[in-house]
């Protein structure tokens, strides 16, 4: 099995199936720095966010023989596990600091923000996955890339940029364009195999 090109559904069958570690050691690298910044977005700090990822995919792993595809999708399901570690870590944090009431963690839970961080977050993740693929496996030039990352996602002015890598302020456009060519197959399959559709 090709566990790059694997569904996350299909890794998740793998775990429960063989109990192979390698199986969960991929969907807790797709998922872990999702967790981690939906729990930012959340006001959490690193260390906090880094605990509620690992409270998740703790959770994942013992409830993953409970996830039923017929009922739900697995982001939804993924997505509800880390809600609920993420509302755990609020309450624990208002606890440490002496606060009383929930108020606080139950307008989180149910903020529909939190699932917008939620989807941002995955793609995020996806795009930050595919701009790696992208260095690795094609024959971009490096900083036809820095070029799309800085005026594309840092939103860094074109000018800036020319100035910065050398180029002209064109070559930054047609870098964004070319990027963005090879980048859209890419995160189509990525989408599909984090199941983002």
């Amino acid at each position: 099995m090709n566990f790059h090109a694997t569904t996350t559904s299909m890794l998740l069958r793998e775990y429960l199936a063989t109990d192979d570690p390698a199986s969960f050691a991929l969907i807790d690298q797709r998922y872990r720095p999702i967790v981690q910044g939906l729990a930012r977005r959340a006001g959490l700090g690193s260390e906090e966010a880094e605990d509620v990822a690992q409270e998740t995919l703790i959770r994942v792993a013992r409830s993953a023989k409970h996830f039923d595809s017929e009922k739900a999708r697995l982001r939804s399901w993924l997505f509800a596990i880390a809600r609920n570690c993420l509302i755990d870590a609020m309450k624990a944090r208002q606890k440490r600091r002496g606060w009383r009431g929930d108020s606080a963690v139950h307008e989180l839970a149910a903020e529909p923000e939190v699932n917008r961080w939620w989807d941002r977050e995955c793609e995020a993740e996806v795009l930050r996955k595919a701009i790696e693929e992208l260095r690795a496996n094609t024959r971009t030039d490096e900083r036809t890339i820095d070029a799309f990352v800085r005026f594309t996602l840092d939103q860094q002015p074109a000018e800036s940029i020319a100035r910065d890598l050398e180029i002209t302020v064109d070559q930054v456009y047609v870098a964004k364009s070319r990027c963005l060519v090879k980048l859209r197959p890419i995160v189509k399959r990525l989408r599909e195999i984090y199941e983002l559709d």
